[in-house]
């Protein structure tokens, strides 16, 4: 009986793989899918008959589509010409900014598994199809920027899952459906830039997590409700350039005062009355019936000036303000006195606690001293003195030390006069939970870290070149670093990368890849450093953040966009890649590739490092697939970058011969990207 239940659940759980798996008929519903779409162009950008390793095509192990990013600008496609219905393991679907056409088809409701649909920066017209409403799993949905019109439909209510919703620059009308207030895991609401009319529904003030509201140049009325306080998580509110009227409602101070960031628009409505305390005159312009105190604001943007009964309106909106938020902070100084008496017992507690080897080679500590380990860094560096520093960054010193056992570690302290600062804290705190679960060839070693309220630093590998930058500033290592050793660092630079874009879960983006942060060991062998600004892209969280990097590496969307994704990282790498053969940083090659008159005549040999004797023919081919992966990185258009992954697999393939001279290759045929077919990219 025994044996006959465990042949059972054998069999139930064969049974059930074999579901999981998609047949050889599904495959080939997917693959004629794409083919007779007629999106890819065969021809000229596919080289494989294999789809899922064509250019933003990822499949899973049973090589069934889960992604589908479109790359290419090709006006004229439809999604009416892409069998939907086919790809029934599709998670994520974007067809951004590429010339797509004509309506939604309803089918766009047969995608079970879509997390994320994009179509935004289109022209897309006609009425959002309810069918939406099927796609149940959708976390983010994108469709602006386009010529939507008709109203929203109330069917959007079944997307439960749903946390950013942008249908901004569109022709939407009608008014702002209250089914809305259904989505409660929504972070992200964009509206703006259509025709919405009416007020604000009462019940969407209940979307605890909302954190980005956008309603500007609607033809929205009605008061401003005061029961936007209930949005306590709200980062950024814009209601500019509607019909809203009334006073200010004085809570609307209150939310200011309590969230991070004071970043709110009400101007341009017919708004009147005193200005709440928390409120500035810039947040209201355009509302000629608001009051001031201020001459300058007066006279600039045409405020009245407040009258007696406007003082006493306005102080009483103080005192209902400032009175609770000051017996909150006398509330929350004697809750930290409390803490603080309670960190200090723990901490006497647990005085003899620490992980670390008998000579502490590797060793961890966290919030505590330590013995041993912590002895043995003080003692290599002599407290850190200044003998020991191999380089200063922007938030540490990096000091050498060696260990009892002989072993040779960087030390990455924190400066003392920072270690108070809540920013450099949580970029350490950081930098530890990223490495320590890293475990890559051409990525930083951590062996260990000590974070304390008097005293921070973590323990990487020791690179005895130092950075890439370093190399390449100084003469006498920069002749040195051949053409094959630096063509070396460019592919391992990319191989770290494409591994943490997409070898691990959730990928990280590491936002400042620079040549002073890939570090070079004895060997000359690259490794990724510095992880203080990484970010796991966790499908459940928003991908908007402040910009973090390096200027003259940083990607130019980020000047306009504050959403953070591995393409980002992707131009860093290209203008590593080109620095790396160029010398030196390439602002100089941007400048001149922008001016008519001289962009016909460069080739690629004049810009390479004339430091280092000229290549042969055959080093030439390699630094000429690193110059085609350099520009290709460089494109200005997110959408037309290569991942990370197609560049690694690209520096792994054998290389195609060129059929025009290699020394005759221009930088405008780079920048044009017509030898990118030659990598596969």
């Amino acid at each position: 009986m025994k044996f006959l239940v465990i042949c059972s659940v054998v069999i139930m759980g064969i049974t059930l793989e074999l579901e999981a798996v998609p047949t050889p008929s599904q495959l080939q519903l997917e693959e004629n899918a794409i083919i007779n779409s007629g999106w890819w162009n065969r021809s000229k950008s596919v080289a494989s008959r294999n789809i899922c390793s064509w250019y933003g095509m990822s499949c899973n192990v049973a090589g069934s589509i889960t992604r589908i990013n479109y790359p290419f600008y090709t006006p004229g496609i439809r999604l009416a010409t892409l069998n939907l219905s086919a790809f029934k393991n599709l998670e994520w679907l974007e067809v951004s900014n590429c010339g797509l056409q004509g309506t939604i088809p309803s089918d766009i409701g047969d995608l079970p598994k879509l997390t994320h649909l994009d179509l935004s920066h289109n022209s897309l017209h006609g009425e959002i199809p309810p069918s939406l409403a099927n796609l149940t799993q959708l976390k983010s949905l994108i469709i602006s920027h386009n010529k939507f019109q008709g109203p929203i439909p109330g069917k959007l209510l079944f997307l439960k899952n749903l946390t950013g919703l942008n249908l901004s620059y569109n022709s939407l009308d009608g008014e702002i459906p209250p089914v809305l207030a259904n989505l409660t895991q929504l972070e992200n609401l964009d509206l703006s830039n259509n025709k919405f009319q009416g007020p604000i529904p009462g019940e969407l003030l209940f979307l605890k997590d909302l954190n980005w509201l956008d309603l500007s140049y609607n033809s929205l009325d009605d008061e401003i409700p005061p029961a936007l306080v209930n949005l306590t998580e709200l980062e950024r509110l814009d209601l500019s350039n509607n019909k809203f009227q009334g006073p200010i409602p004085a809570e609307l101070g209150h939310l200011l005062l309590s969230v991070q960031n004071v970043n709110v628009n009400l101007s341009f409505n017919n708004l009147k009355g005193p200005i709440p305390y928390g409120l500035s005159e810039i947040q209201l312009i355009g509302n000629k019936d608001v009051c001031s105190h201020d001459s300058y604001y007066i006279d600039k943007y045409q405020f009245k000036r407040c009258s007696a009964q406007d003082n006493k309106v306005r102080l009483n909106q103080q005192l209902v303000i400032v009175l609770p938020i000051l017996i909150f902070l006398i509330m929350l100084f004697l809750l930290l006195v409390c803490l603080r008496h309670t960190r200090i017992a723990t901490k006497n507690k647990h005085a003899n606690t620490t992980a670390a080897t008998k000579n502490g080679d590797l060793f961890c500590i966290w919030n505590y001293d330590g013995n041993i380990a912590y002895e043995d860094i003080i003692r290599a560096t002599q407290d850190f003195d200044m003998r020991y520093c191999i380089g200063t960054g922007a938030y540490g010193s990096v000091y050498r030390a060696q260990l009892p056992s002989g072993k040779i570690v960087a030390v990455k302290k924190l400066h003392g006069f920072e270690a108070e600062v809540a920013a450099f804290d949580e970029s350490f705190i950081n930098e530890v939970k990223v490495l320590s679960e890293i475990k890559h060839r051409h990525i930083v070693k951590l062996h260990g870290f000590c974070l304390h309220r008097r005293i921070m630093f973590l323990i990487y590998e020791y690179m005895e070149r130092g950075s890439l930058f370093s190399v390449l500033f100084d003469d006498v290592e920069a002749m040195e670093l051949d053409w094959k050793k630096r063509v070396s660092i460019v592919k391992g630079t990319a191989h770290a990368l494409s591994y943490l874009h997409h070898d691990f879960t959730p990928p990280i983006v590491h936002r400042d890849i620079s040549a002073s942060n890939v570090l070079l060991n004895s060997d000359w062998e690259p490794s990724v450093s510095d992880f203080g600004t990484a970010r796991f892209l966790s499908s459940d969280s928003s991908h908007r953040t402040i910009v973090a990097g390096t200027i003259g590496y940083i990607a130019p969307e980020l000047a306009y966009s504050m959403v953070v994704s591995e393409r980002c990282d992707v131009y860093s790498f290209g203008v590593v890649a080109l620095e790396t053969l160029v010398g030196s940083h390439p602002k100089e090659i941007f400048s001149s590739l922008q001016s008519a008159s001289t962009e016909n005549g460069i080739t690629l040999c004049e810009i390479l490092d004339q430091r280092l004797p000229q290549a042969t023919m055959s080093v030439l081919m390699e630094i000429v697939s690193v110059a085609i992966v350099a520009f290709a990185c460089l494109n200005a258009n997110p959408c037309s970058r290569p991942t990370m992954k197609s560049v690694s697999q690209c520096f792994l393939t054998q290389l195609t011969p060129l059929d025009i001279p290699l020394r005759e290759i221009s930088l405008q045929q780079l920048m044009s990207q017509e030898l990118r077919h030659y990598l596969n990219l």
